[in-house]
């Protein structure tokens, strides 16, 4: 009997990948926006070839542009009976990849823009996702490069990396409710404000939402003036803190001190009135007005402005500074090791440690001199009643620094105070529901932490072309989606079965959730592979059998289990 020659490949959650992209319609998108690629391009469309790099993106935690082709060699078979066509090596070459990416990121066609659009609108209408709340953030990515051209994406700016020497580019997103699905990303240069970008970005949600009516959240840079009454004035609603700028603060001082209203307790959904409460908050209807910069007309609306605390914020805040001032006191103590003699140097120094505690507002610094006098005789010998004496004086300086009561209480009293400002009517959202849908703010800040450290991490950073980088940010965005909506998809079926999953936590088997994470999904699929055997009359192949964890997953995915079956046999004839 003739010994079959077995080859494998890991296919792990290859085949799941390229159902949801393809589920998502991504490669027909693409195609749609782009055309049909020139003559001289053969093999995949620009649509599968996109569907290729995200798979490998997913699979592999790396979007660099080289490793592709080796990975799609490794992966043939099982790309082909993903795709249903054949897949060879040079259909991912690095430089097929570049002019997908830069055919994507080209600002003047629009094409990134057009494909958000028909997806945005597609996701909503194929899962059923809820357009009620939507999210607005930006953030911005450190490089390490050093472009000639100083006209790029790539410039210095405020860096929310803490890293001011390196150049950076911004990039936006405006996620769905509940799930954080992006409907859109944008790519700005590096040296902009955040402010004027809000608008863009919730005028394209707008564009595929189809209406005005919901609820866009965002930090306090959609708060500006402008950018409120442009909304209020297309008929959306908004929910952000103001900034502590302007005469805000004075105004949240007197709201504190002298409530216009009784301040109500805050509660989290579902928790018992028996139990403390999160904070308390009341509000106060203001009228705000704006100016039209072209036609100088003024627009006035009413405001609801909501005063709130939480006590944990309150908490850490006063323990926070409490800490500071010790340390700081400390601090200052331990310049009396030295002898000064120059009160202006001990004063630099004492400011120095204010400055670096951040303390200097709650401290007073007092400098007190220490004279010493010495005697002395004059000339040689011994002392005696003719000889003449003189007296020495020496200055030394210390400092102490002492609390400044009124400032510290002023602080405890406001701690944990902060201003929200919405133009929504109570009916549809009450103080307590306005506090608990700000809290949720996290959910654009996860999709930053996947694209900027986790499993879509954008550094390291090669692409030097803007294009290029335009057209990455946009696949990332659509690998983040491929995320965002697993999560959500599987999550939503758990809680409508009542099942929970048990078997994604390494080293704890019996760990059961019903809020498992996509990154653990796709890990429990990382023990799959396909064998091929071989002999001169045929070829046959074996799937590793889905286990019971894998099955139930596809099942909450609506994902059927064929797509691990064996690929087609292709039958060899004897020569």
């Amino acid at each position: 009997m003739e010994c079959p020659v077995t080859t494998s490949e890991r296919i792990d959650d290859l085949p799941l990948l390229v159902h949801c992209l393809r589920q998502m319609r991504v490669d027909v998108l693409v195609n749609e926006a782009l055309g049909a690629a020139h003559g001289n391009w053969s093999g995949l469309s620009y649509g599968e070839v996109a569907v290729l790099f995200l798979t490998h993106t997913l699979m592999c935690c790396t979007h660099f542009l080289s490793p592709v082709q080796a990975w799609i060699a490794q992966h043939e078979v099982s790309l082909s009976h993903a795709l249903g066509k054949p897949v060879q090596a040079q259909d991912g070459t690095d430089d097929r990849l570049a002019v997908l990416l830069e055919r994507l990121g080209d600002s003047a066609s629009g094409v990134g823009e057009q494909i958000e659009r028909e997806l945005g609108a597609h996701l909503i209408r194929a899962y059923a996702l809820p357009t009620q709340t939507a999210r607005i953030d930006m953030t911005s990515v450190s490089v390490h490069h050093q472009p000639t051209d100083e006209n790029t994406l790539l410039r210095y700016g405020h860096s929310k990396d803490h890293r001011p020497d390196l150049r950076q580019f911004k990039a936006a997103l405006g996620t769905l409710d509940p799930c954080g699905v992006p409907l859109v990303t944008a790519t700005l240069s590096g040296e902009q404000a955040d402010d004027p970008h809000y608008l863009p970005v919730w005028e394209r949600m707008v564009t595929i939402l189809g209406r005005t009516d919901f609820l866009v959240v965002g930090d306090c840079k959609l708060a500006s003036l402008s950018n409120r009454a442009y909304i209020q004035q297309r008929g959306g609603f908004y929910l952000s803190p103001l900034p502590l700028t302007g005469n805000t603060p004075a105004q949240l001082q007197e709201w504190v001190q002298n409530p216009p209203a009784p301040p109500q307790p805050l509660r989290l959904p579902g928790q018992a009135q028996s139990e403390p409460a999160i904070g308390q908050g009341f509000e106060v209807a203001v009228t705000s007005s704006s100016q039209d910069p072209d036609t100088k007309t003024t627009f006035s609306w009413t405001e609801r402005h909501l005063v709130v605390q939480s006590d944990t914020y309150a908490q850490t805040l006063r323990k926070g500074l409490q800490e500071r001032l010790q340390k700081a006191q400390a601090a200052v103590q331990a310049l009396h090791h030295k002898s000064w003699t120059d009160p202006a140097a001990l004063e630099r120094h004492a400011q120095a440690v204010l400055k670096r505690y951040r303390v200097h507002e709650y401290l007073d610094l007092c400098l007190c001199e220490h004279v010493a006098c010495r005697t002395g005789y004059v000339g040689p010998g011994r002392p005696g009643p003719k000889r003449g004496a003189h007296t020495t004086k020496t200055s030394t300086w210390t400092v102490e620094a002492t609390d400044r009561t009124e400032q510290i209480e002023h602080f405890n009293t406001l701690a944990g105070w902060r201003l929200y400002v919405t133009n929504t009517a109570v009916r549809q959202l009450s103080l307590t529901e306005a506090v608990q849908c700000y809290r949720q703010e996290w959910q654009p800040e996860h999709g930053f932490h996947r694209l900027k450290g986790g499993l879509l991490a954008i550094t390291p950073l090669y692409l030097r072309n803007d294009d290029r980088l335009r057209g990455l940010l946009l696949l990332l965005g659509i690998a983040l989606r491929v995320l965002t909506l697993t999560e959500f998809v599987v999550r939503r079926d758990l809680t409508a079965t009542g099942d929970t999953l048990k078997g994604l936590y390494d080293g704890n088997a019996n760990r059961a959730t019903n809020r498992p994470t996509t990154e653990r999904l796709l890990k429990a699929f990382h023990n799959l592979t396909l064998y091929r055997h071989q002999t001169q009359e045929r070829v046959w192949y074996e799937v590793t059998p889905l286990s019971l964890l894998q099955r139930r997953i596809l099942r909450a995915l609506g994902i059927p289990e064929t797509i691990y079956y064996t690929p087609p046999i292709p039958i060899i004839r004897s020569g």
